[in-house]
Parts: C-alpha cells; sequence; structure tokens
C-alpha cells in the first residue's frame, strides 16, 4: 500500500463534483481539470485548472506535480480526452481510473434509432423524409448539423450561455432557431416547439440519467416521434469503472493510506433543498447569488454549500446543489438537488410540485394529500430562510417553492415511499439537517412514518419483515391486505415493536429468515452484523436442548451462514430444532411487545413459512 497520492481529477460534471466531495470527506487533496471556465470552487488546499491539456502537457504536469492517480470523470461523450488520458498514464504508469454516471438499459423501441458516428446519424437524415428536427445533443454538434443538412429546418436546444451562444450563432444558425435553456429546465419549450411547428424527429446523445436521457426518450415517446441516439463512444480501458463513494473508497484504500480513517457526516436533502431555495430566491429578488450559500440548521448551526448551477428568467430563478451524504450508504448522495422559485401575489409561501419529488396521496404523514413531499422540518427550515428575504418586498408578496430531484422518479423506486402512500417521487427528508455516517435513525424513522400510515387508515393488523425477499412470501400468505400493512424492520426488530406499540393495532406477524432468527433468538433485538455475528455455541446448545444427534451437532459446527442449517434439519413444523429457535424468538421479542398479539413466522430460504 502506497502512501496518500496526489490525484488530478477531470470533472466539469455532476458526476466530477460528486467526486471532489467524496475524495475532500476521505481527506485527499486533488487537482479539478474542466476543459471550459467553470464557477465551481474546490475544497480547501485543492487546486482548480482550466483550460484543453495534450497528453504531452498533462504528462509534463503529471510529472512536476507528483501525480499519482488519475480520476476520469469527464461528460461520458469527451471521446478524445478519455484517450488522451489513458495515453498519458500509460506513458506515466500510473493509475487510470473512472467514475461513470448511471446510465438505463438500451432502448428497444421501433422508433428509437443508435448511431455509432455523427456522420451516420446526418446520412440518416439526409435519406430520411424529415423536414423539421429539433437537436438536443448541446452546441458542440450545431456546425456540422447546419453545415451538412442544409435542406433541412433545424431547431438547437443549447445552454442559456453567451459562450454557448455565440458558437451557435458563428455557425450561421438564425437566433430564432437556438432554443437557449437552462441545465434543469422542463422541456416545455421543446415540447411547444413541437406542436408548433409539427416537428418530424428529434437528435440526441445517451448521456445516462444524468443526462436527463430518461426525459427526452420519454418527450419522444409522448409524440411518438423518431428519436435518433449517437451511441456512447468507445471508451478505453480502466484500472477500473467506479460508480459511487464506497467504489471509490474501497479502491483508494486498497491502494493507498487513506489520509482521515473516521467516517464524516453529510447532509440531508432538506438541507439542499433550503440551500437552494435561499439561493434561487436570491437571484430572483435581488438578481444576486452568491457560489457558496449559508443557512441556519435547526440547532442554529450554520452550514454552507457550494452552488452547482443556477438560473433565472422573467418569472422565476432556480439553484441546485450536489447533495453530499457524508459516509452514510444513501440513496441521493452525489445527485442533484434543486429548487425553483416563483413569485406569487397572496403573501404566503407555498409548496408546489417539482420533478421527482413525490406527492402525498395517503394521510399519515402531517401533510395534506396532494401537497408535494416536503416533511415539516425542511418546510419550515426553507420557510424561516425565505421570510428573511422578503422583510423588504410588498405584504403582497410571497413565494412558490418548487423543489425538483431530475432523477427522483427513478430513485423512488428504490425506496418505501410507494408504501407510504408518497407517488412519483422522493420525499425530502431531515430533522437535524445532517446525516450520521451509518446511523439507525433515519430507518427508524422511516418504519415509524409507515406505521403513522397503517394508523391514519385505520388498519389493525400489521405484517412486519426483513427486506424484500421476506416481504414477497410474505405478500402472498396475507394477500389480503393492503401493501401499507407491510412494513420492513431491517435490522431493527426491537425498535419496530415499540413502535407498533404506540400506534392501537391489534396484531403484528413478524416474519423472520433463519439468519435474523438465530440472532434474535440469542437475544438481540438489533440484528445487524457490526453488532452481532452468528453465534455457533448457542446455535449448537438450542440442537442439544432437543436432542439433536452427534452428526448434526458436528455439521452446525461448519456452517458459515445460518441458512445452512436448513440443510442439517427439517424445514417443517414438526422439527424440534426449528420449534425451539421459533420459541425463543418469541420470548425476545415478547419483552418489548405491549398491548397486540404477536404471532411470530420463521421463513426458509425457500420462501416456506412455519407459524
Amino acid at each position: 500500500m502506497s502512501k496518500q497520492p496526489y490525484i488530478l481529477l477531470f470533472g466539469g460534471t455532476t458526476e466530477g463534483k460528486a467526486c471532489a466531495n467524496w475524495l475532500n470527506d476521505m481527506g485527499f487533496c486533488y487537482y479539478y481539470s474542466s476543459k471550459t471556465t467553470t464557477s465551481f470552487q474546490v475544497h480547501k488546499n485543492c487546486v482548480k485548472l482550466e483550460g484543453n491539456l495534450s497528453v504531452e502537457a498533462m504528462v509534463q504536469f503529471c510529472t512536476d506535480n507528483h501525480i499519482q492517480v488519475i480520476i476520469d470523470a469527464a461528460h461520458p461523450y469527451a471521446r478524445d480526452l478519455h484517450w488522451n488520458i489513458n495515453k498519458a498514464c500509460q506513458q506515466l504508469a500510473i493509475h487510470h481510473i473512472r467514475v461513470e454516471r448511471a446510465f438505463g438499459p438500451r432502448v428497444d423501441s421501433k422508433n428509437v434509432f443508435y448511431f455509432t458516428s455523427l456522420d451516420e446519424m446526418m446520412q440518416h437524415c439526409q435519406l430520411a423524409s424529415y423536414q423539421k428536427i429539433v437537436s438536443l445533443m448541446g452546441v458542440k454538434s450545431v456546425g456540422n448539423l447546419h453545415k451538412n443538412l442544409p435542406e433541412k429546418q433545424l431547431w438547437y436546444r443549447i445552454l442559456d450561455r453567451s459562450l454557448s451562444r455565440d458558437e451557435a450563432l458563428s455557425s450561421g444558425v438564425e437566433e430564432s432557431h437556438i432554443l437557449a435553456s437552462n441545465k434543469f429546465d422542463k422541456l416545455n419549450d421543446v415540447m411547444t416547439l413541437i406542436e408548433v411547428e409539427k416537428i418530424d424527429a428529434i437528435l440526441t446523445k445517451d448521456s445516462g440519467y444524468n443526462g436527463l436521457f430518461d426525459q427526452k426518450l420519454a418527450l419522444a415517446q409522448r409524440y411518438q416521434l423518431p428519436l435518433l441516439v449517437l451511441d456512447k463512444p468507445a471508451l478505453p480501458e480502466f484500472a477500473a469503472v467506479l460508480k459511487c463513494r464506497a467504489d471509490l473508497r474501497r479502491y483508494l484504500s486498497e491502494h493507498f493510506v487513506l489520509p482521515v480513517k473516521e467516517l464524516v457526516h453529510g447532509y440531508t436533502s432538506g438541507t439542499c433543498a433550503t440551500i437552494c431555495a435561499k439561493a434561487a430566491a436570491s437571484l430572483l429578488i435581488s438578481g444576486k447569488c452568491h457560489s457558496n450559500v449559508a443557512i441556519h440548521l435547526p440547532d442554529g448551526e450554520l452550514v454552507k454549500m457550494p452552488i452547482h448551477s443556477k438560473g433565472r428568467d422573467n418569472n422565476s430563478a432556480f439553484a441546485t446543489v450536489i447533495k453530499n451524504s457524508g459516509d452514510d450508504p444513501d440513496l441521493t448522495d452525489g445527485q442533484v438537488i434543486g429548487c425553483r422559485i416563483y413569485k406569487n401575489n397572496t403573501g404566503d409561501i407555498c409548496f408546489v410540485k417539482g420533478e421527482g419529488v413525490g406527492i402525498v396521496q395517503l394521510p399519515g404523514l402531517g401533510l395534506p394529500i396532494g401537497e408535494p413531499a416536503i416533511n415539516k422540518v425542511p418546510r419550515a427550515m426553507i420557510e424561516g430562510e425565505l421570510q428573511g428575504l422578503l422583510q423588504d418586498e410588498e405584504d403582497s408578496v410571497g413565494l412558490d417553492v418548487e423543489v425538483f430531484i431530475p432523477q427522483g422518479k427513478r430513485l423512488a423506486q428504490k425506496t418505501f415511499n410507494p408504501r407510504l402512500g408518497v407517488e412519483g417521487g422522493l420525499s425530502i427528508i431531515g430533522s437535524t439537517g445532517r446525516i450520521k455516517p451509518f446511523s439507525s435513525e433515519a430507518y427508524v424513522a422511516t418504519i415509524k412514518r409507515q406505521l403513522w400510515v397503517v394508523e391514519e387508515n385505520e388498519a389493525r393488523h400489521v405484517v412486519f419483515n426483513s427486506g424484500g425477499r421476506s416481504e414477497a412470501y410474505l405478500k402472498q400468505y396475507f394477500n389480503h391486505l393492503p401493501g401499507y400493512c407491510f412494513v420492513q424492520y431491517g435490522n431493527y426488530i426491537g425498535e419496530a415493536l415499540k413502535a407498533a406499540s404506540k400506534i392501537g393495532i391489534d396484531k403484528v406477524s413478524l416474519g423472520i429468515m433463519t439468519g435474523k432468527a438465530v440472532k434474535l433468538a440469542a437475544g438481540h433485538l438489533d440484528t445487524h452484523s457490526r453488532k452481532v455475528v452468528m453465534d455457533k455455541d448457542f446455535i449448537t446448545d438450542l440442537a442439544q436442548q432437543v436432542n439433536a444427534d452427534l452428526e448434526q451437532l458436528k455439521q452446525i459446527k461448519k456452517i458459515s451462514m445460518a441458512r445452512e442449517l436448513e440443510n442439517i434439519f427439517p424445514f417443517n413444523a414438526d422439527e424440534p430444532f426449528f420449534q425451539i429457535l421459533k420459541k425463543k424468538c418469541e420470548e425476545v421479542a415478547r419483552s418489548v411487545v405491549k398491548d397486540f398479539k404477536l404471532e411470530m413466522l420463521l421463513i426458509n430460504n425457500k420462501g416456506e413459512i412455519l407459524q
């Protein structure tokens, strides 16, 4: 293992900024390189580089600055840059690792066409009957498209910045055919263009979820238009391809000494939304917005976060940040969270639906049905910051707050939101504004929110389960119960049972698979592997109590996973070993049960259930 490395990070992307956060949290300093000028501010003791680097310049820079690792988080279509980095790494004999964005599966649809090059795409357009085309490919392709498709009418959607506009106009494109938009604008301008001009086809790149490819695909499907997709370019072979903070930490810890070994905290989606709301409101009201924006957390601590992007038009302003969850395994770490602010004449601060933020559809969350799923503490944080900005405005001036998460709808499918009655996106949450590393608080809070939904819907029977697999088995077993009656406890059995005691239900059916059952039976109401491991001596003692034979006792000593017990003892209601295991689980669980009937259900790896 080597000493701490000197790192060169190629960014200019959402992934690059997220990676900069990860490196800073781990204690590494870095050089951050982007081809164009960017407002991104690097962390303390780090250095920002701007401008193109040739292979020779890259090699010289790395040599002069003792670079040992190059992290390539550049745009997936920056083909020449990827290969230049690879050549430089080969000459220097240093690590070339890739931080890659998330891509959806290749689309198999009759109106989606993939092309390996822009020339091939343009040739197809020349031969096709399309007359009116809109390009969502960015400004770099404008010159080629305008030059090689003179017989077609093309409109170009580009970023609303002078650099991009000047490049498009210098290619000879009429200004009326430029759709200048902010990065996180909705595609409403394109929809209007399609309807007014009767567009025949759409051009784009497969730029992944961060490039909003899924939204562009949905647009083409909505209007049943051909979607011509420039496929991702071939990339060099990397030493490693990483997709998240945990991947990067693992790779660097295997090859280098981590400067900071302790885990760091991060910030909730509520904190991120509050910072974005304050930044956007400042931009809308005063026309100014700092590159770093500070807010107060509920306990009074002042925190500051860099703004990822911002923009303003006549009616609204928006700002975004890159969420930094710290060393907590958080679904939204590295994701864009933003807020758009509009003025209203009600004098009130109102929360309106934003892309990727769910809508409350069931009672029990303490929020009105039909409202965006922005919890009470984040709402209070946002309102507090915005009221301060409205002090000098007329009493009739209010603000509409539209929090958005571009990938929220997709990510929400991996959360508990559907069973909580939150549809169409993620929730904006957080009671303290911080995320503690590997904290149980967030998971237990989710259990409680699910139970509130149960209570508000007057259900009397809850089915606890450890996760997706056991829940699927139990839903078949209790197929008469609605989905919100099934609540996952993860590892927090004791906390789940205590919370259930406070909502006035009649019955809890606690489903548990063999691996967790042996831990619960041994007296552990929290079964996480960080706190407790399988106790073979305890299992052997149980087996001896039911007169297991010598061969079975020998086999217990050899197991590495508790589910292997299902190969030693028959999994049925008559088997004494599983009878005593279930009984011990019941005894431990009942120690925290109050005022409801407890039913213990033992589940094996095949989904069979012992009642």
